[in-house]
């Protein structure tokens, strides 16, 4: 008759701490790729907010609203040292913003906007991941996210936004005029 083969369990130890080993490097490749890049935050602000509501135009910074020109989804102002990556016009650009156009969007925004989870707008810093004040958030979304990349470039994306009733949606992607 045939033999039998007899397994050395010393083998089969050492090939399941091998798969153990591989495992846990595997595990830490992809989570330090998911936990790597260069992203800021918001941060809220109390005075910031204020700002906002009294329709104060923030020096040195440039502006964008995403949603709608008239009724605006979130206005965004980022600083003139710092270039918005809007490769995919999420943000449409208005230049010579003043004191008057902020009150025309602020006014125009408390009403019919359909947020998750929040009812009122807020305004927030955005800090580079250095923790420098780079640009401000005003929107009824108090989180997105915030990547930057070399040359002073910051992308920054839209209000995730609740369906309307109707089935569109307001903002969370091109800007419509």
């Amino acid at each position: 008759m045939g033999r039998m083969k007899t397994v050395n369990c010393y083998d089969k130890r050492v090939m399941i701490r091998f798969v153990d080993v591989l495992a846990l490097i595997l595990m830490l490749v992809i989570f330090t790729g998911c936990a790597g890049g260069n992203y800021g935050k918001l941060v809220w602000d109390r005075d910031l907010n204020n700002t906002f509501a009294s329709y104060q135009v923030l020096p040195d910074h440039r502006y964008y609203v995403t949603g709608g020109y008239g009724t605006p989804a979130a206005i965004l102002a980022i600083h003139k040292d710092y270039q918005l990556d809007n490769d995919a016009n999420m943000w449409a650009p208005v230049p010579n913003v003043s004191p008057a156009q902020m009150q025309r969007w602020i006014d125009n925004l408390s009403d019919d906007i359909k947020f998750w989870n929040s009812p009122t707008f807020m305004a927030s810093y955005i800090l580079a991941p250095d923790g420098k004040r780079v640009g401000a958030w005003y929107s009824g979304q108090s989180r997105t996210s915030v990547k930057f990349s070399d040359g002073n470039r910051i992308k920054v994306y839209p209000p995730n936004l609740k369906p309307t009733f109707d089935g569109g949606s307001r903002g969370g992607g091109r800007t419509k005029f």
